[in-house]
């Protein structure tokens, strides 16, 4: 008679535990050639092997089981290579995935090595900003409640992102800034979309291209020093009718209750 082995054996010479093997002898990927009627041990024939092999091998290859067992029941390898194609495709899938969380990652580092960079050093400078379109919450008249108003206004939008990159910003009262208040008309957030598919158009605010003055501050809650910025304005004969705040480098903790630097960004008009 044949040699029989036990689950035991199975699972000792080939490492595969017997709890795999008893799982795959319950979804009837690969069973026993025999069960003892009176024991119910399970007993496995050499020419059985072979499957453990094959099994092995679509497990490396990330199949889940029920293509596995479509392998298992076909004896014609050209549709094996069909499934095998199919296993291919969810794998590019994948690898577009991870791909693009690594990019996530090192965005995400290189937003903290900004922040890094800025030390003490804050000098004026004017930078010529192209348009951008972002999708903006506005805050209502003394209702300073202008991240919910935003998450409002992207719900539709964020969830369609692949990616994490973004950036956080927000419209300025200018009239505030003269009490180094801090004060957001609204928070707009740039995902580097030139069209939104899903942003209600009441919620798309265009930023106009031009020159701007821009300088960084510290912001904590609703205040931040602009009195450098306010005495270049008054020297060089400039005001303040549209000024935005851009939050630099993106950060994966609650940060609005400590000192955070916004890039301050005026756009200038002669008086």
């Amino acid at each position: 008679m044949e040699k029989r082995y036990t689950i035991g054996e199975i699972s000792r010479i080939t490492g595969i535990s017997t709890h795999t093997l008893r799982y795959y002898d319950r979804i009837g990927i690969f069973k026993p050639e025999y069960v003892d009627p009176e024991t119910n041990y399970r007993y496995y024939t050499y020419d059985q092997f072979w499957y453990i092999d094959i099994i092995t091998c679509c497990r490396k290859l990330q199949m889940p089981l029920e293509r596995i067992k479509a392998v298992l029941d076909l004896h014609d390898n050209e549709k094996i290579v069909e499934i095998l194609q199919e296993q291919r495709q969810e794998a590019m899938k994948q690898r577009d995935y991870y791909t693009r969380i690594v990019e996530d990652i090192d965005w995400y580092v290189e937003q903290n090595r900004r922040l890094r960079a800025i030390g003490k050093k804050r000098n004026i400078k004017i930078n010529y900003l192209s348009e951008r379109r972002v999708i903006y919450g506005r805050n209502k008249e003394d209702e300073v409640k202008y991240h919910i108003k935003l998450q409002e206004a992207c719900r539709k939008e964020l969830p369609y992102m692949k990616s994490i990159k973004r950036n956080y910003g927000y419209v300025l009262d200018p009239d505030k800034m003269k009490q180094n208040n801090f004060y957001p008309k609204g928070e707009y957030v740039d995902i580097y979309a030139d069209e939104y598919r899903f942003a209600a158009p009441e919620n798309v605010l265009i930023i106009p291209e031009g020159a701007y003055v821009c300088y960084v501050t510290d912001v904590k809650e609703d205040y931040a020093d602009f009195e450098v910025l306010e005495q270049w304005l008054d020297q060089n004969g400039y005001t303040a009718d549209f000024v935005i705040a851009d939050e630099i480098g993106f950060q994966l903790f609650a940060y609005n209750q400590y000192f955070y630097p916004c890039e301050i960004k005026v756009l200038l008009s002669v008086t």
